[in-house]
């Protein structure tokens, strides 16, 4: 049992979402990277109908993320993506490599950013709603403000 879940923790741990700084201004560019340091490959469920805003405009930002803010010390997800004809796809991230994901946020506080991923190459993941062998994970936090 001991095996398992040291075996478990250091895969955890070969999955990483890095954000290069700490503080960030509204709207300011953020590049996450997600990084897949294990043996196998990995899917995540990717959202091309996300949006940024960027000055008066808005652009595209497709994301395997979800944003959440400390509230009074309690984190909850930001509601910053698109409520109805969302376009969230399976998507697989080879051994050894990474993905790089811009976006853009309003408004300030402490946030992270939260990974939902599957070990093994999985197209048949339902983007869309729970499912078995769901990994989660967290960026370190940062300020935005």
């Amino acid at each position: 049992m001991l095996v398992l879940l040291l075996f478990a923790t250091n895969l955890s741990a070969q999955v990483r979402v890095v954000i290069p700084k700490r503080h960030y201004h509204p709207q300011e560019q953020i590049l996450a990277k997600l990084e897949n340091q294990t043996s196998q490959p990995i899917t995540v469920c990717v959202e091309f109908g996300q949006s940024s805003p960027k000055g008066d405009t808005i652009e595209s930002t497709p994301s395997p993320f979800f944003v959440e803010r400390s509230d009074s010390g309690k984190w909850g997800v930001l509601l910053n993506g698109p409520d109805i004809g969302s376009n969230s796809q399976p998507v697989e991230v080879d051994s050894g490599k990474s993905l790089e994901f811009p976006f853009r946020l309003n408004g300030q506080g402490t946030m992270r950013l939260r990974l939902d991923y599957w070990i093994g190459s999985r197209p048949d993941v339902k983007c869309n709603g729970p499912g078995t062998g769901t990994k989660h994970l967290r960026s370190a936090p940062f300020t935005l403000g």
